[in-house]
């Protein structure tokens, strides 16, 4: 089992939301292959898992599944990728369990770091943190990497809600050599080509809207594939 995650200190930079696109392309990439892909959602108001059975009472979304796979939409949704609302106490009771039954295990914290989460964090084999071109997002982004140095996780790092400001300029050009690398030496720059960061262009509400449990998102850019060959390579 892998045990993925899209993390920082910080809320409002796209963790769930990233999260959920890589679970459920991840989930339908691997239907046929017999993988098993799985959600745990840290929060304690269940928000993803409130989504999932939204989703499930709404025609629209069966009938958007049809639409992408016709001959086996059916068995998809009927054995769609499960949604786990844990503690971190459950989750550690349970992992031997969630070891057993499936090959990726994505992992969705609240924007805080909680003393009760190192033993969480402990055992993830890779995270990638979402960076916004903001100083106290990049201060926040920093403090998550180098924990993640101290605890030996294997971390990445993408720009989310790309703006075209200066800002964003010197974070794209210097941030990875000017700053993080310092905090964490073993930081990777998670890239969307050969010589280029997987930078994501602020588009909330084409993101924000397409965000489903179910149905994956049409990705014309590659951000989720890229993602996801970093996470799971």
């Amino acid at each position: 089992m892998k045990v993925l995650s899209i993390a920082t200190r910080k809320g409002g930079v796209g963790k769930s939301t990233w999260t959920i696109y890589c679970a459920t392309m991840l989930f339908h990439i691997s239907f046929k292959k017999g993988l098993k892909v799985a959600l745990v959602d840290f929060d304690d108001q269940k928000s993803i898992a409130n989504q999932r059975e939204k989703e499930l009472k709404r025609k629209s979304v069966a009938k958007g599944l049809a639409d992408i796979y016709p001959d086996d939409y059916k068995q998809r949704l009927s054995s769609m990728y499960p949604i786990y609302s844990f503690t971190y106490k459950e989750y550690l009771k349970k992992y031997k369990a969630l070891n057993e039954n499936f090959q990726f295990v994505f992992l969705d914290f609240p924007g805080r770091v909680e003393k009760e989460q190192v033993s969480v964090l402990e055992t993830i084999d890779k995270v990638a943190v979402p960076i916004v071109a903001d100083e106290l997002d990049i201060e926040s982004g920093m403090s998550y990497m180098k924990m993640c140095a101290d605890l030996g996780i294997y971390a990445g790092w993408f720009l989310n809600k790309e703006r075209n400001t200066n800002f964003t300029k010197m974070v794209k050009q210097q941030a990875h050599e000017k700053y993080f690398l310092k905090v964490n030496d073993k930081i990777e720059k998670i890239v969307n080509k050969e010589d280029g960061l997987l930078s994501i262009v602020e588009r909330p509400e084409t993101y924000r809207s397409n965000r489903s449990t179910i149905i994956p998102f049409d990705d014309k850019e590659k951000n989720i594939s890229h993602l996801l060959k970093f996470l799971i390579n």
